[in-house]
């Protein structure tokens, strides 16, 4: 434990000490204003305030002059599985990688966008108002409590007088009562007043730390541990004031930083009605958009052999069809149809009759086709089938 406080003591000594360095202990009042403009937190706070409405203005005058730019992107990936959407499946066997961009460039013009640089420009002004009136508020908060410790330690220094004209006077009071010249109440009036003195002594001590405390609160900065080590040097001479009435009234109206910072906030609202006012105009818009989608699929194996396979299965129906005509057209049951459909036909010029006559022989010859015959007539025979496939093949293609 005593060495966790030790290191806690060696951590906390440095931090000390730099608060002790920040104030000098011979302090002066310019360097009491540097350090508050430095250090006061509600100086800075409102010196923030010029950054923004620097940085409003800028914004207003790109928006006026330049076109707004969006640009968006993404990337998806989507794996292999099913999807049902409402009564419809959808499957998908590879998983696919998707990517997309959108570049777009859109400019607007209106009443409020033209109104817009002069509004930020006179807030931009009304900030800097703030900062001066802050400042000069500053300044002055520093000066009055720095006149407010020297004011105090000029009456400690009183006090301390009067302690040691009492102390005189209680001297006298027990001399003079050693030699019968006053009394006992004389003396005890004597060392009342003694004790008074020392009462007011110890008060305008107390009260001179106390100033040097709140001296130290507007600078912004951490009092010392012995707030005694710290003087103020500067001191000023008492001279009778040559001013008018009308001279100061006129001073405070054109210089007052309060009055200025408030008038210059007048002129920002009035600048906000005009921008509240040129919304209701017409606006003009301008857009252009440039996008595009890419889309990748991780394997091409699995799409390639399910393409081949409906090409080859697409390609493999009619020839199958084909084959099966050309097989059974020798038979009798094929004859038969095709002579059905001969006698279906109506007859309008002689080369229907002609091919009505062959596909008659066709079913002739193909029914005389289970008798025995000599190779002559199966040469013959033979011939009839020929002629009779492709009577069927006629037939068919019909």
């Amino acid at each position: 434990m005593r060495h966790v406080l030790c290191a806690a003591g060696l951590l906390a000594c440095p931090a000390v000490a730099v608060a002790q360095q920040s104030v000098p202990a011979a302090l002066s009042l310019a360097d009491a204003i540097a350090i508050a403009r430095e250090q006061n937190p509600a100086y800075r706070q409102a010196l923030n305030n010029r950054g923004p409405a620097a940085w409003g203005t800028r914004s207003a005058y790109s928006s006026l002059l330049l076109p707004s730019v969006t640009v968006s992107g993404g990337v998806t990936y989507s794996g292999p599985g099913q999807q049902r959407f409402l009564t419809a499946d959808f499957s998908q066997t590879v998983a696919t990688l998707s990517s997309s961009y959108n570049v777009g460039l859109s400019y607007e013009l209106s009443g409020a966008v033209l109104s817009q640089p002069g509004l930020k420009r006179a807030q931009e002004n009304a900030a800097e108002a703030d900062i001066s009136g802050a400042a000069t508020s500053l300044v002055t908060a520093v000066t009055q409590q720095y006149l407010t410790v020297l004011q105090a330690r000029r009456n400690a220094d009183v006090a301390r007088r009067q302690l040691d004209r009492n102390e005189e006077f209680l001297k006298l009071a027990q001399a003079r009562y050693a030699v019968g010249r006053a009394t006992v109440i004389d003396v005890r009036q004597a060392q009342v007043a003694r004790g008074q003195a020392e009462v007011a002594l110890l008060r305008a001590q107390t009260q001179v730390s106390v100033e040097k405390l709140r001296l130290f609160e507007q600078l912004g900065v951490t009092a010392p541990v012995d707030v005694e080590t710290v003087q103020l040097t500067d001191t000023f001479a008492v001279l009778t004031p040559t001013w008018s009435l009308n001279e100061l009234l006129t001073m405070a109206e054109a210089q007052n930083p309060s009055l200025r910072a408030l008038r210059a906030r007048e002129g920002a609202a009035g600048w906000g009605v005009k921008a509240a006012a040129s919304s209701y105009g017409p606006t003009l818009s301008l857009s252009a958009i440039w996008s595009g989608f890419t889309q990748k699929y991780t394997e091409l194996d699995p799409i390639i052999r399910g393409q081949q396979g409906a090409y080859g299965q697409q390609y493999r129906a009619p020839v199958s069809r084909r084959t099966t005509a050309a097989s059974t057209c020798g038979g009798a049951p094929t004859s038969r149809r095709c002579a059905a459909r001969t006698r279906s036909t109506p007859s309008r010029s002689p080369s229907s009759r002609s091919r009505r006559g062959s596909r008659f022989r066709c079913r002739s010859s193909a029914t005389s086709r289970a008798r025995p015959s000599s190779p002559r007539r199966g040469r013959s025979t033979a011939i009839s089938r020929s002629r009779c496939g492709r009577a069927a093949w006629r037939c068919t293609r019909r």
